[in-house]
């Protein structure tokens, strides 16, 4: 069967989106249904890539004419998170972080080559970091790098995915090794998958060597974390990307957003309630008192997921077959047993990227590091959608203050 064959006739795509032939070629007018002529020559033929996408839309809730963001990147369906259409638990047991990045970034040329640090800016990095007092977060330093980067590295106009991944490689890799070295970066525990981003990773965040178990659990953890629909800090990019920000602006940008007073508070508030439990024994009691002062529990939920975050159950196997302190472990197990006994849902990727911090014993702030710097990758995804779109139009503003001259 040729490529004429498999486009859908107007009957085809009416039946599909659940609308009459009329409004199949109203969408076509309205820019939205790209059509072709029939190799017959009776009538138009349609792209069923292209019908997919608005019948996507409308399960979303969305009108095929109203105003959305199209993306070919992350999908979540029935609880399951996919990267353009694979399963990401599944990338997160069979890929490296690397390859699960060039995935998303739509880079073939680039597939496989190393990631590498840019020596002169990783310089610059550590001299910049000088200046932050020693109480200051990884996720801190982690922005300054990026803002330093930003500020220094030549602009490139081009929206080549091969391209903009070589940068972007080479500004994530830089701004990870120019992190203060807590232990020597360990290479080669898995000689099937090299893990030099991963392996980088856990030297700035930990104080000893890691297990092959705990590369992988970090691994699989920053996979899972790589991308997730259109958050806030996406939607941020995005924008930004279509005014031209480059890579290391488009990081520092999501950084600022990403580990914002809300989702950032969030984050190390889960990890230091988990830090602050004395023992197994006295999680209830911790719970207890945290919500009589009027604190929430984070970490339990979410939205997206109703029936249970399965990124959340991913990590945490992970951490239960890297566990090196089983009290710690027990303190983690304990405080989802006894959310599950209150009635609360299960706990969601936020908690889980806490208890690894925690149950490896990783430096403060870990966790919004690790968060962080995963999602760059799928950042800057987004912005490579973006990049070559014209700018976005003008928005007029709605005026509703006082008229001159009121008194």
């Amino acid at each position: 069967m040729n490529d004429e064959n498999r486009w859908l006739t107007a009957d085809e795509v009416a039946v599909r989106l659940n609308v009459k032939r009329e409004t199949v070629y109203a969408y076509v007018s309205r820019g939205r249904l790209p059509s072709r002529h029939s190799p017959n020559g009776r009538g138009s033929v349609f792209d069923p890539a292209a019908v997919e996408r608005l019948a996507a839309r409308a399960r979303l809730g969305h009108k095929p004419g109203s105003a959305s963001i199209e993306t070919e990147l992350s999908l979540i369906e029935e609880g399951e998170l996919y990267y353009r259409g694979i399963p990401a638990r599944k990338l997160a047991e069979e890929s490296t972080v690397e390859d699960a990045a060039e995935l998303l970034w739509g880079s073939d040329q680039a597939r496989g080559h190393p990631w590498a640090s840019d020596p002169t800016m990783e310089r610059m990095g550590k001299r910049l970091l000088k200046v932050l007092p020693d109480a200051a977060l990884p996720i801190d330093r982690l922005g300054l790098v990026a803002s330093g980067i930003d500020a220094v590295e030549p602009p490139n106009r081009d929206a080549n995915p091969d391209v903009v991944a070589a940068s972007a490689r080479r500004l994530l890799m830089t701004m990870v090794s120019a992190l203060p070295a807590h232990s020597e970066p360990v290479v080669g525990l898995r000689d099937d998958r090299p893990n030099d981003l991963v392996s980088t990773f856990w030297s700035r965040l930990c104080a000893r060597e890691p297990t092959e178990a705990e590369l992988n659990a970090l691994s699989a953890t920053m996979i899972l974390s790589l991308d997730h629909d259109l958050a806030s800090s996406t939607h941020l990019v995005r924008s930004a990307a279509r005014a031209g920000v480059g890579p290391a602006g488009i990081v520092r940008l999501g950084a600022d957003v990403g580990s914002g007073p809300v989702k950032g508070a969030t984050d190390l508030a889960i990890e230091d309630f988990l830090r602050n439990v004395e023992s197994p024994s006295t999680v209830a009691v911790a719970l207890t008192k945290r919500l009589r002062q009027g604190e929430p529990i984070p970490g339990f939920g979410h939205v997206m997921y109703p029936d249970g975050d399965s990124r959340a159950s991913q990590i945490l196997e992970h951490v239960r077959a890297c566990a090196r302190a089983p009290e710690r472990l027990a303190t983690v197990e304990e405080v989802i047993r006894t959310q599950s006994r209150r009635g609360l849902p299960p706990p969601n990727a936020g908690f889980a990227i806490a208890a690894l911090t925690y149950v490896a014993d990783m430096i403060h702030g870990a966790g919004e590091a690790i968060f962080v710097t995963s999602r760059s990758v799928g950042w800057i995804a987004h912005a490579i959608e973006e990049y070559g779109r014209p700018p976005l139009p003008r928005q007029r503003s709605v005026y509703v203050g006082p008229r001159p001259g009121a008194e």
